[in-house]
Formats: C-alpha cells, sequence, structure tokens
C-alpha cells in the first residue's frame, strides 16, 4: 500500500474515533437526563418545584434592643420595626431611622465593615470623646481625633501568639463575632478580648493564584479535635487605669468540657453595671448567658439551656471524642 494512502486512513480513522468518543460524551448525560425524567414522581416535583420557594415563611426574628431596653428592632418580610414594649406597638420605621444605624456602629466604624472573619479595629465612646483601637496585638485608646494615643495592654505580639483587643478568626467566621472592644454606656469603662493562640496550628492559604507570584496566608485555625484559642475577657477602668479579668469559666480550667470555653455576643446592661455573655462549653449542647461584674470580675449565670447527652458517631481514631475535652 502506498504510504500516503495508509497515512489517510490512519488520519481517517482517528477521525471516527474522536467523532464517537464526542458523540459517547455529549449523549451519555443527556441519556441520563431522560431517564430521570422517566422514574416515578418527577412529574409531580416538574409540578411543584416552582411553589417550593414560597411554601415556608420563616418565624424567627433578630431582635436588636434599644439602649433603654423600651423597645426593640427587628426586621420582618423585608420591613424593619420598632416595638414598643409599654405600649405593646410595633411601628414601622425607615432604615434611617434604626437604633443599629445611630450610634452604634460608629467607627465600628465610618461606614465600612470588617473583613470576613475579622472585628472592627476601632471604636468611638459613647460621648464621641475617646477612641478604642487595636494595633500591633494590642489595645490603645487616644482622643477621638487620635491624638494622646495610649497604650493599655503589652503582651500581645506575633511573636507570643496574643492578641488584646482583636479575636480569633474562628471566632468572627463561626459565631459572627464581628467586635472585639465594647465601651461601657457611660463610657468610663472599657471591655476587651485577649486571646492565646500559642497552642492553635496554623492552617495554610495561598493567596494571589492569578497573579505571576502568589502568597501565603497564615491563619491559626483549630481543626476537629485540636486545641482552640484561650479566649479571656477584660475590662479598663479609666478613672483607676486598672485592668480585671472576668471570670468567664467559674474558677475553671480552658478545658472542652467547661463552659466558658467560648464566649461571644458581649453586651453591657443599660446601666453599665454589667456586662453580659454568651458561654458555651465545646460540645456547644450547654449555653449559658452570664452577667459579669467589671468592679469584682465575678460572673453569674442568669439563663442556661442544656441539650440531652450527646451520643458520638465518629470513629474514635479520628481522634474523637476522645480529645474533645482537651
Amino acid at each position: 500500500m502506498h504510504p500516503r494512502f495508509r497515512s489517510t486512513i490512519i488520519s481517517i480513522a482517528h477521525v471516527i474515533t474522536l467523532t464517537a468518543f464526542v458523540f459517547l460524551f455529549l449523549t451519555v448525560p443527556a441519556m441520563s437526563q431522560d431517564r430521570i425524567k422517566s422514574m416515578p414522581g418527577y412529574e409531580q416535583y416538574s409540578k411543584m418545584s416552582p411553589e417550593l420557594r414560597g411554601a415556608f415563611v420563616s418565624g424567627a426574628l433578630n431582635v436588636r434592643w434599644a439602649e433603654d431596653s423600651k423597645s426593640f428592632e427587628y426586621s420582618y418580610d423585608s420591613t424593619r420595626y420598632r416595638y414598643d414594649v409599654g405600649t405593646l406597638q410595633a411601628t414601622e420605621i425607615e432604615e434611617e431611622e434604626s437604633e443599629t444605624n445611630r450610634g452604634r456602629g460608629r467607627d465600628r466604624g465610618r461606614g465600612r465593615r470588617p473583613a470576613r472573619g475579622r472585628q472592627f479595629d476601632s471604636v468611638v465612646s459613647p460621648d464621641e470623646t475617646l477612641r478604642s483601637f487595636y494595633r500591633d496585638h494590642n489595645l490603645w485608646i487616644s482622643n477621638a481625633d487620635s491624638t494622646d494615643e495610649r497604650q493599655l495592654t503589652t503582651d500581645g505580639s506575633e511573636d507570643s501568639r496574643i492578641k488584646n483587643g482583636s479575636a480569633s478568626w474562628v471566632y468572627g467566621e463561626e459565631l459572627s463575632q464581628n467586635t472585639a472592644m465594647w465601651w461601657s454606656p457611660s463610657g468610663t469603662s472599657l471591655a476587651f478580648y485577649r486571646f492565646d493562640e500559642s497552642g492553635v496550628p496554623d492552617y495554610y492559604i495561598q493567596m494571589d493564584q492569578t497573579k505571576l507570584q502568589s502568597t501565603i496566608d497564615t491563619e491559626a485555625y483549630p481543626k476537629a479535635g485540636v486545641p482552640n484559642p484561650v479566649v479571656d475577657l477584660f475590662v479598663y477602668d479609666l478613672a483607676g487605669g486598672n485592668t480585671i479579668r472576668m471570670d468567664i469559666r467559674d474558677g475553671g480550667p480552658f478545658r472542652g468540657d467547661v463552659v466558658g470555653y467560648y464566649a461571644y455576643n458581649i453586651k453591657w446592661s443599660p446601666d453599665g453595671s454589667e456586662f453580659l455573655v454568651n458561654r458555651t462549653n465545646r460540645h456547644q449542647n450547654i449555653l449559658e448567658i452570664a452577667a459579669c461584674s467589671p468592679q469584682t470580675g465575678s460572673c453569674r449565670t442568669v439563663v442556661r439551656d442544656e441539650w440531652p447527652e450527646i451520643k458520638p458517631i465518629f470513629p474514635h481514631s479520628w481522634g474523637y471524642p476522645e480529645n474533645i475535652g482537651n
């Protein structure tokens, strides 16, 4: 056979093979889709699927109390309301009138939001004369115009993996905690987070992957079975210049079975005599709302909610549940 003729036959064979492969690649999914349509219940599903989205309306409300505790705001069906506790009446309000937009978010801050998993890095006092802010793993305060800066904590650093006035990434991501410092209503005290991430393994993320040179973002991130960052709450008294640690674990150690392993959703009481904190164990089957005294550091349980015993279903070879209490 002539070599040129043989080459032509081989090329034709390649084209036929490729065409057959493309045909199978395109027709197999289509055949699978056609098979789905013949399955029992598909006709009813096609009929009902457009109705499913509006078939259920949640009655859950995300409520925010006013500073005087006489009313609260909530959103329902894309409308903002204010409910007056005294009159038992709800009034529709504009978003601009919302207490959320008037004072609570100041410089928490200047119309911006923190990045995912992060916290506001500065907060202005209620009377707008002072400003607290996070810098170099430590907590600072200054006048509202940023003059007369003072450093309140000194143990925070990148080397020690301790941070004051900020939170660990998992708090922002998993617990929606976007604040880490809280002025009392009178502006005379400042509560703040302290996190020790020295025992938390690092997690590495490759960044800028579309650029010529990528970078690495390193984050302390606790996966299941490894230590979480040690969380503490402190209150700084401006008049006396002293800092008091809150006993959020009631004298217990930082251990998974101790309530206070997680502490979040921090809020001052309207009169500033206490501040409230949600605290749970690592299982999160026990939740307490505790009220802490900024003068003594002691905390009392206001509400306790406990789920029945949880039966772990994971193989012990995964290090769970043996390490859950560590």
